[in-house]
């Protein structure tokens, strides 16, 4: 396919490309010039690490639904093999790009991929997404040249291993920080796994036509939607007993609505509640991450008192903003260019 300038020259390039440049001066001054984000010695994670998190487990979703689909061999998913792919790069460049800013440069965040700790969940996070980043782009690369053969399985049982993994990575970031009650335990990585599943499918729902996939993929968000509210409910039900001394409780019956919404009303309009789960998942992943914070440790509480707030400030929203914008770039040029059927390799 040739791709000419007036292609770039639609209504939906000039919002991606204000957004790039809105955010993206907002990434550059924070990563060479000074410092822009409401952090502070206490509260050292905000809105930008809210859009990795929401970002990356979106991607993770997606690469969930389509390595399940190929090692099943559903044909709905097989044929939409390269679109899929698309998404979850994207999506996963975009969470790298909101977590480079959040680490202050993009060296600080390789240096922590090669600086082995495996004793550290952190370390784990990085190195588990850039596997799937590899294995997303390997996969890619085999389907634009038309090449199918016998790494295909093994390379699907890997992608949703390193998927499933890098979701619960995620959780035990948080749940194996014990000085914060908020965090600590294995409950955030149920959520961050079951919210991957959500996103990936709210994610392909939006983007792609609403044919076969769209009608597999609303099944999911429904199924998944409804699980949500279920472990939502359970933390609600824990934050009200005994387990609750020392914690804010960072569960809130709002979180239910959207997906309560999503489960029982998808079927009115696909897309329009797929966009109530993303928001909803943005909500819970921000409601986790921040909450869990605001208690304030040691001598910080003398500082900024036994308990925080915490307002996300404009800069920190120009991030959110570049993180989908460079998603919506990257999917929407993979889409452009990438969109012509390979012919079979020898």
């Amino acid at each position: 396919m040739h791709i000419q300038a007036r292609d770039f020259m639609t209504p939906a390039w000039a919002v991606i490309g204000l957004g790039l440049v809105l955010g993206g001066s907002v990434g550059i001054y924070e990563m060479f010039f000074g410092h822009l984000f409401a952090t502070n010695s206490a509260l050292v994670w905000t809105l930008p690490l809210v859009v990795y998190v929401f970002l990356a487990l979106a991607s993770t979703g997606v690469s969930l639904i389509l390595a399940f689909g190929l090692i099943t061999k559903n044909p709905v998913l097989e044929a939409e093999t390269r679109p899929l792919l698309i998404i979850a790069i994207g999506l996963l460049m975009g969470a790298f790009t909101a977590l480079a800013t959040e680490l202050g440069s993009l060296l600080n965040m390789i240096w922590i991929i090669l600086s082995p700790n495996p004793s550290s969940p952190i370390w784990w996070m990085g190195t588990l997404y850039s596997i799937e980043l590899a294995l997303l782009a390997i996969k890619l690369v085999m389907n634009l040249q038309g090449r199918h053969g016998v790494l295909d399985r093994p390379l699907a049982i890997a992608t949703l291993v390193v998927a499933i993994a890098a979701a619960f990575t995620i959780g035990a970031v948080f749940g194996m920080v014990v000085g914060r009650p908020d965090y600590y335990g294995t409950f955030l990585s149920l959520v961050t796994l079951t919210a991957a599943v959500v996103s990936g499918a709210a994610a392909i729902t939006l983007l792609r036509d609403q044919d076969a996939l769209g009608m597999l993929t609303a099944k999911v968000l429904r199924a998944g939607a409804a699980f949500l509210v279920l472990v939502v409910a359970i933390r609600l039900v824990l934050e009200a007993g005994p387990l609750a001394e020392g914690t804010l409780g960072w569960a809130r019956l709002w979180m239910l609505i959207p997906f309560v919404a999503v489960a029982l009303f998808i079927d009115w309009s696909p897309r329009v509640f797929a966009g109530v789960a993303l928001l909803g998942a943005l909500g819970l992943h921000y409601g986790f991450i921040i909450t869990g914070q605001l208690v304030s440790l040691g001598p910080a509480a003398n500082w900024f008192g036994a308990v925080q707030t915490y307002q996300p400030n404009l800069p920190e929203f120009l991030i959110l903003v570049l993180g989908i914008a460079v998603a919506a770039a990257l999917i929407k040029l993979g889409q452009q260019v990438l969109t012509s059927e390979p012919e079979a390799a020898e």
